[in-house]
């Protein structure tokens, strides 16, 4: 049996950012992959400011990527109406904060390399396939690459293994219900026309919101588009994911004109998305959570990779204290509970409570025309949901204004 320090299971964002604070404190980190870079990840590939913020702290230079980025300010949103503002979020620190689109055949890479850089070890082609316990404690992991079973006796698991977590299904952890799980599907298309240079979302379809169709620009003239969608509303409809999608390119005439001539770069490919509405639990005796595979999708936007970052450098930080105290238990491990609700916790709640008020399509018509018809709402707007703003104070604002200006809320 092999040894390590942390063993974390899962090279994606959560895994890696994980692995990359573990290997610059000095740690011995073996990080398990089980495809091979490059590999794929279905998403609608956005990444918002601050997620930004803490990969261009972990040494991910984003103008580095070129052409295989976009870098973007603001969006579009359309309401099940038809009508549609187009605005950047506010300034901060005096400028614009950037958001980034890049494929995740790109971007999972590029931030698993620094972790190795950081010192972390990296095995790909690495499928964990259970935990070694002792006493019901997490000892170490089960993995197989091919060629048998290999064991590797580690300190802390940390499982960061995506929606599918095999960590998390050997923790027994149950897979989230279906009221706090989504689904999205999405394609790449070339020969796009008129793309906005912004992140484009439409809440095309009264019937399926929260649900939204997106296009996000991938290139001068390519894009990622897709669908996202809650079970609930998907089950209601008693539509295909791929129906939905084929809707949203046919149903909304600008989205139609973008797509007249454009041709699809692959198939299109669906994911889970289990939403932190789910409230699953992410510490345990030698082990932890993180990323989807706690559960921690954005109920707002589906957005993931924000805080798998957040939760992957809590889980770190919870397993170095935890090392040198000795105490490995579920207990002690709550620190990593504690830091990544207090940094994200609040962006995750007032996400569910916005996501409730979204299912609304009066409530959404009225929120885009207040955005095309006054500069100021369409840039706060844009600011609440790409999370560069606190959205606590958008529901506050919600509220004060249905107690003392409600007509406002009139059309």
């Amino acid at each position: 049996m092999t040894a390590a320090d942390v063993v974390v299971a899962g090279a994606g964002p959560a895994g890696s950012a994980a692995a990359h604070v573990l290997a610059s404190a000095g740690l011995q980190v073996l990080v398990l992959e089980r495809a091979r870079f490059p590999r794929d990840k279905s998403c609608g590939d956005g990444v918002t400011a601050h997620a930004v913020d803490i990969l261009t702290g972990m040494g991910v230079s984003f103008d580095a990527f070129g052409r295989q980025a976009v870098k973007t300010y603001g969006g579009l949103i359309g309401a099940p109406n038809g009508d549609a503002f187009l605005a950047q979020a506010p300034p901060h620190n005096g400028k614009p904060p950037e958001c980034w689109v890049v494929p995740r055949m790109v971007l999972d890479e590029r931030i698993a390399q620094a972790a190795v850089r950081a010192g972390a070890q990296l095995r790909q082609g690495a499928l964990v396939t259970g935990l070694v316990r002792r006493r019901g404690a997490v000892e170490g992991v089960e993995w197989s690459d091919g060629g048998g079973v290999n064991r590797t006796a580690a300190r802390i698991v940390i499982g960061a293994d995506g929606a599918h977590s095999a960590v998390a299904k050997a923790l027994r952890v149950k897979n989230s219900p279906p009221r706090h799980l989504g689904y999205a599907l999405r394609g790449y298309f070339a020969d796009v026309r008129e793309l906005s240079g912004e992140l484009e979302i439409y809440y095309f379809d009264a019937g399926l919101l929260p649900g939204y169709g997106w296009i996000f620009p991938t290139g001068p003239d390519t894009a990622n588009v897709g669908v996202g969608i809650y079970s609930g509303e998907l089950k209601r409809s008693k539509r295909k994911l791929r129906d939905i999608l084929s809707a949203f390119v046919t149903s909304v005439p600008r989205v139609t004109r973008q797509l007249q001539s454009a041709r699809p770069t692959g198939k299109a490919v669906g994911w889970p998305l289990p939403v932190s509405s789910a409230h699953r639990r992410t510490t345990f005796d030698g082990a932890m959570l993180c990323g989807d595979a706690a559960s921690l999708v954005d109920p707002l936007t589906g957005e993931g990779i924000y805080t798998a970052l957040v939760s992957g450098r809590s889980a770190a930080h919870a397993a170095i204290e935890a090392l040198k105290s000795g105490d490995t238990s579920s207990f002690a491990l709550r620190a990593h509970d504690r830091e990544w609700r207090a940094i994200a916790g609040g962006y995750l709640s007032s996400g569910r409570l916005l996501k409730n008020l979204a299912k609304s399509p009066v409530l959404m018509n009225l929120i885009v025309r207040r955005g095309r018809e006054n500069g100021y709402y369409a840039s706060r707007a844009i600011g609440y949901g790409l999370g560069t703003l606190d959205r606590r104070r958008a529901l506050r604002s919600i509220v004060m204004r249905a107690l003392f200006n409600p007509s406002f809320f009139r059309n």
